[in-house]
């Protein structure tokens, strides 16, 4: 049995902001203000990322792409045969190496959200507060809880804005890295999203839209959370990324 995944991308500036900060990574594919759309074999090592950028116009825009770009040439220096342990620790040289050079800029930073595929080993990564969500068999798991006040600093009155870690932002960083169990069942979407998308879109909507089943895996589905998310204000730039598991007899 082979798995492909069927993904798509789009990030928009959103209604409110004058700039997209936001930026999405599909393997070796960076872009802001726009969507993408590819087929991808599991049995190849590849990455899927996005980034949030902080600290206004130019700044939070360097930063995103800043992070990814890193993360991207990060990946291709990995050697074969790498353990679980030995690929944690790429990660983190790459966080602190990225905050640190994020910290040289000056007042900006990003977050970053991901997974990875290595050698059929399935991994999430994140900085920050935007998120990875797994929908299956009809039901929205998120695998990611947000480092802000709100969340993994206990304050639930706290706006969910506050974010307490992220690459360049604060005098320290760090990276959560993840191997997730049975990561891929025929039918499954994973969805990466910015803030500003999960903090207007609530959960049940979300899920109820991942639910439609159309042609084009993942773009109808993509594209209506964007469009619910701008009907909702569109307060912050806005990234969406679905990607649909597909198992085809070969």
């Amino acid at each position: 049995m082979k798995r492909i995944l069927s993904i798509y991308g789009a990030c928009d500036v959103g209604c409110k902001k004058p700039n997209n900060e936001d930026m999405i990574l599909l393997n070796d594919e960076m872009f802001r203000d726009g969507s993408r759309k590819t087929k991808l074999d599991t049995g190849s090592n590849l990455v899927i990322a996005v980034a949030d950028g902080i600290g206004g116009m130019d700044k939070g825009e360097v930063a995103s792409e800043m992070a990814l770009t890193r993360l991207r040439e990060m990946i291709t220096t990995l050697s074969h045969g790498m353990d679980y342990a030995s690929v944690k620790e790429a990660f983190e040289k790459y966080t602190q190496e990225t905050h640190r050079a994020m910290l040289a800029l000056g007042e900006t930073g990003s977050t970053i959200v991901g997974l990875f595929l290595y050698e059929s080993k399935v991994y999430r990564f994140h900085a920050g507060d935007s998120r990875i969500y797994l929908f299956r068999n009809g039901g929205l798991m998120r695998l990611t809880v947000d480092h802000s006040l709100r969340e993994s600093g206990g304050d639930p009155s706290a706006p969910s804005n506050i974010i307490t870690n992220s690459l360049g932002g604060g005098g320290s960083a760090f990276i959560e890295f993840a191997e997730i169990e049975k990561p891929f069942q025929d039918g499954d979407i994973y969805l990466l999203s910015s803030d500003g998308l999960h903090d207007l879109v609530p959960p049940d909507e979300t899920a109820a839209v991942l639910k439609l089943t159309e042609e084009e895996l993942g773009e109808a589905q993509a594209e209506k959370l964007l469009q619910l998310a701008k009907e909702a204000g569109g307060k912050d730039n806005i990234s969406v990324v679905t990607i649909k598991v597909m198992e085809i007899k070969q």
